[in-house]
């Protein structure tokens, strides 16, 4: 019980956090490792040097910078937003931080603007619910995978986060979007401690 309200009290500073002015500062940043631990996240979604990877909805890069250490000089990552300033900003982070092998992506609402067929992995970290047509968006993301490839959606799961009552997104509505999307389901993790990682393919694909 002391856990659970530990990681409670955790999830609601970050929420309040993301209205102040040190919303992109490294410490902001750091607050999340507790109950997002990238190193393990990337770990569940097999992420390794040489992978070519996407990410929808990236804000100022917190994850995507990690995924660009992870893949290395020989991989490459696809920051993608349809935010302004969050693009200007994570430019600006690019060029401060010397990321080479990081591309930034000015998507469109429905479109993320990604080149076919180059993908091993397009995730999706907390900005599922933010997305005002997710099943069309799912639709365009699909020609940038490679055969093979994989979706991945991190998403607050309501039963873990019960503070954050609209900024979960419910599994049967995942499934649903991502099945009118053209995607089957793989699998699910749930060790983190607010969200579930939710893995799926292009229907029909072989594993």
């Amino acid at each position: 019980m002391k856990a659970f309200h530990l990681i409670l009290t955790a999830g609601l500073l970050l929420l309040l956090s993301c209205t102040k002015g040190g919303r992109w500062s490294k410490e902001w940043e750091e607050r999340f490792e507790p109950i997002q631990p990238s190193a393990r996240i990337m770990d569940s979604l097999g992420i390794r040097p040489g992978m070519i990877v996407a990410e929808i909805g990236a804000g100022n890069g917190r994850f995507a910078v990690r995924v660009a250490s992870r893949v290395g000089d020989a991989g490459r990552v696809y920051a993608n937003d349809v935010d302004p300033e969050a693009l200007k900003f994570m430019r600006a982070r690019c060029r401060r931080e010397n990321l080479e092998n990081v591309i930034v992506v000015q998507g469109r609402a429905t479109d993320p603007m990604l080149p076919r067929l180059t993908m091993d992995l397009i995730y999706v970290i907390n900005s599922y619910e933010h997305f005002e047509d997710p099943i069309t968006l799912l639709e365009n993301a699909a020609p940038a995978l490679r055969p093979g490839g994989t979706l991945a959606i991190i998403a607050a799961e309501p039963n873990k986060a019960p503070d954050a009552e609209g900024h979960c997104v419910p599994l049967e509505v995942i499934l649903r979007d991502t099945g009118m999307a053209g995607f089957e389901f793989i699998r699910m993790a749930t060790f983190l401690p607010r969200d579930n990682i939710y893995l799926f393919r292009i229907r029909g694909e072989k594993a």
